[in-house]
């Protein structure tokens, strides 16, 4: 029997643990995981035992609970829940936390001969955990020091090559394991350009100076691989300060299960909120959200962290029945959070109308709103803006950023046309997954099938993979063409089974229009084969992202086959990105942020909500007016953004409206609006405003200053509707804004020789500059501004409404 069996044994006082102090109340003790399988000597297990407070707080248990082997000639535990195996067999282990219990059945299978140590499945792990084969250190395209690895070890051929058989051998000594260079560098027993990794007494140091005692075998013809990990619990709320461990459990493709906590890489998203030891302990920081990521071989698994301090004073509100309400206020009463009261009619009309149309209210909407005593005006307003040819002209707006309609890459004429496709799915509220369908399948000359402006875009098969799996998966694919992907289980076989189904696409010039700059045809070669998976250099088939290879007819439109997968309601990508997507649009983040970063490691912000919203948006056949009218009519949108003792340190959770910069063509719009002096703007057709531009090819100095994007990326991340100090500039003595509020056909000077009170002026300037009407005390000051400011009547309506459009009311949606 090995000695350290023998020391495990020894040990074996761990067959009972008295637990200490009393446990925490919780309603129900939790143990992971339920069953335990242990197929090797060298792969123990842990238990982990946890429960949920009244109070909504998680609570690990295992300082409070006593373990209890049933027969320690099978497996025997300790004091912290580490089941360790003595021989084959099967018996049970029993939990017990104060009047509870609960059993585990464990099975034990161990082979006549210990195996070797496993270079895939522990070395490899070991090299990760480290950061050797980061990109920061050897895994670096060229290596670093001579030595490369696979980048977060994708390839354990290379790496095996790099480590034994590289440089006649020298990074491992057979005859002295332990002064291997592979081995000394890493604890920094001689002088290593990364550090120390691990040291003498860690466990990566005796898996791998083990390795090199057994000969450094390879294991590489083990077709075993890990198809998943994930985290246990997958959500924590803890108090600042508060710890709590994690358990990291790996599946594998022969169906086993293993307790990989000790092998695996933990990272947090924020380290304010909550820090993580190597061994998956995560402590409370600050009051806040974030996510725990764990990481095995090229696995990911997420858990969500809440931190806050209880208010036992704290009185939930009650949780109404709307679909966004009833999970929005469910969160905020776990979190002890008080919503924001309801805006303001005035506040609640600009934001809307601004949201929906890309425009504030005239001063008539206005009055007319305000005076409208129907209770259910609100969700009104909703369907009448739906009906405005504003409307159409913002959200294909929309739609052109995200399609990049161009005439970078597209003809003038294709240009229009593709716009006015795009206004026609959007004024007859097509579906969005027949729209999605009509983009990815068009064909043909883009004069006669304007869709097919979609692919003038794309530089080759890769860039539409990218921007169609951004576009319509919300998923960010870029990194998996070149190695797996850093934050998710994409790797190139995912990349490349999409490029499969897309590279039977090509464009040229289109041959009636040769002197017609970016004229083109999509052409379709139904013929042409799969793409080339550059790791393995063989055809990759066309897969699913993240799902199946499908059996495709010969010489078959592939693109068909993939739009109809990816628009299907059980897709788990297009609803829920595409409802994310919509969500953003009227608050200031998406409940998954960014929009267009869906992966595992970065959870929604409430799951609950997300699951909903999309569920609602496939049972009503993708109706995007239906989801805008859900997310609009909640309270969550029509909060105030004044804040409450409670909720004044949360943006995350909706629980008041968070101020937001308009973007540059709404504010130009509204800044026009507002003043009655249009614009010419240099680049597009005489008279559109700003939302009607066809493309970002216009010269317009202030649309360019407020972030308009050029429509070269298809990434949400291209507007910038940030604020800076030349926008501040700008407003205070640009030309666009001084020469429009002092242009004497401009509204401060008509509305000054009109016969109306000081009074009467001052409401009508507020009402078009901010949507809404003075305070008291703004009234007070503008009016006495009127009467003793400024003897020129004109000059100080002038002065007033340059004021009023460099306010914060005037720049922000709040």
């Amino acid at each position: 029997m090995p000695r350290f069996i023998l020391a495990f044994m020894i040990l074996a006082v761990s067959a009972m643990v008295a637990p200490a102090a009393d446990a925490p109340v919780v309603a129900a003790v939790e143990v992971s995981p339920s069953t335990i399988e242990i197929l090797n000597h060298r792969h123990p297990h842990s238990v982990l035992v946890y429960g949920t407070k009244a109070d909504g707080f998680s609570v690990d248990l295992r300082p409070f609970a006593s373990f209890v082997s049933a027969d320690a000639k099978i497996a025997i535990v300790d004091a912290t829940g580490w089941v360790r195996p003595i021989s084959t067999g099967k018996t049970t282990l029993t939990v017990t936390v104060g009047t509870q219990t609960k059993t585990i059945p464990v099975s034990v299978t161990l082979p006549a001969v210990e195996p070797a140590t496993s270079f895939r499945h522990e070395v490899m792990p070991i090299l990760t955990r480290a950061g050797c084969n980061a990109g920061a250190c050897h895994g670096y395209s060229l290596g670093k020091n001579g030595f490369k690895l696979s980048l977060r070890g994708q390839d354990a051929d290379q790496d095996f090559t790099a480590m034994v058989r590289d440089s006649a051998g020298r990074r491992v000594s057979f005859q002295f394991p332990e002064q291997s260079l592979i081995v000394a560098k890493a604890r920094g027993d001689t002088v290593h350009e990364g550090g120390v990794r691990f040291s003498r007494t860690s466990l990566s140091n005796d898996i791998l100076v083990r390795w090199i005692r057994d000969g450094a075998p390879s294991d590489l013809a083990d077709k075993t691989e890990v198809t998943g990990v994930r985290l246990v619990p997958d959500k924590l709320t803890l108090k600042p300060g508060e710890k709590h461990p994690l358990q990291l459990l790996a599946t594998y493709s022969d169906g086993s299960i293993r307790d990989v906590t000790r092998l695996g890489v933990f990272a947090v998203n924020n380290t304010q909120f909550a820090t993580v030891t190597d061994d998956g302990i995560v402590t409370a920081g600050d009051s806040g959200e974030t996510v725990v990521v764990g990481r095995f071989e090229r696995m990911f698994a997420a858990t969500g962290t809440t931190v806050y301090k209880p208010d036992p004073k704290f009185a939930p509100t009650p949780v109404p029945a709307h679909i966004v309400d009833k999970h929005v206020i469910e969160k905020l009463n776990r979190l002890g959070i008080r919503p924001s009261e309801l805006a303001t009619d005035e506040v609640f009309l600009r934001r809307v109308y601004l949201d929906i149309i890309g425009l504030q209210p005239k001063p008539d909407e206005v009055r007319a709103f305000v005076a409208d005593t129907n209770p259910k005006k609100r969700e009104a307003v909703v369907d009448v803006l739906f009906e405005r040819s504003e409307f159409v002209d913002w959200w294909s707006l929309k739609w052109g950023d995200l399609l990049q309609n161009s005439r970078n890459s597209a003809s003038p004429a294709s240009v229009f046309l593709f716009r006015e496709y795009i206004r026609g799915a959007v004024s007859a509220n097509t579906p969005l997954d027949k729209f999605a369908r009509q983009l990815l399948t068009a064909s043909g000359s883009t004069t006669d099938d304007p869709a097919g402006v979609y692919y003038t875009t794309s530089k080759d098969a890769n860039d539409t993979v990218e921007r169609t799996t951004q576009v319509f998966a919300g998923v960010r694919l870029l990194c998996a063409r070149c190695h797996a992907h850093p934050m998710e289980n994409w790797t190139q076989a995912d990349y490349f089974g999409i490029v499969s189904f897309f590279n039977q696409v090509s464009t040229k010039a289109d041959p009636r229009s040769p002197n017609v700059a970016n004229s083109k045809v999509v052409l379709v070669n139904v013929k042409n084969g799969n793409a080339t998976n550059p790791r393995s250099g063989k055809l990759q088939a066309p897969k699913f992202l993240g799902g199946a290879e499908p059996t495709l007819p010969v010489d078959s439109d592939r693109r068909v086959t993939y739009a109809n997968w990816l628009t299907a309601p059980e897709n788990p990508f297009f609803a829920r990105s595409l409802t994310n997507r919509i969500w953003s649009y009227f608050f200031h983040r998406g409940i998954i942020d960014p929009v267009d970063d869906i992966r595992s490691t970065n959870p929604p912000i409430n799951p609950q909500l997300l699951d909903a919203l999309t569920k609602d948006f496939v049972e009503s056949k993708f109706d995007v007016r239906q989801l805008m009218k859900r997310i609009v009519t909640s309270a969550a949108y029509q909060r105030s953004s004044i804040a409450n003792d409670t909720n004044k340190h949360d943006e995350q959770n909706f629980s008041r409206s968070i101020p937001r910069r308009i973007p540059a063509e709404a504010l130009l719009d509204t800044l026009i609006q507002a003043t009655g002096v249009a614009e010419n703007i240099a680049g597009g057709p005489a008279g559109f405003r700003a939302a009607q531009l066809p493309d970002g090819n216009t010269d317009n100095d202030f649309l360019k200053l407020f972030g308009k994007p050029q429509r070269m990326d298809a990434c949400e991340c291209e507007r910038d509707n940030g604020s800076n100090m030349l926008q501040a500039l700008t407003m205070i003595n640009g030309k666009s804004i001084l020469a429009r509020v002092k242009n004497p056909a401009a509204r401060p000077a008509v509305l000054a020789k009109t016969k109306q009170t000081d009074v009467e002026l001052v409401t009508q300037i507020y009402l078009w500059c901010l949507a809404r009407t003075p305070t008291e005390k703004e009234r007070l000051i503008a009016v006495g501004f009127l009467k003793e400011g400024v003897p020129d009547r004109t000059a100080a309506m002038q002065d007033l409404m340059w004021a009023l459009v460099n306010s914060r009311d005037f720049l922000l949606s709040h």
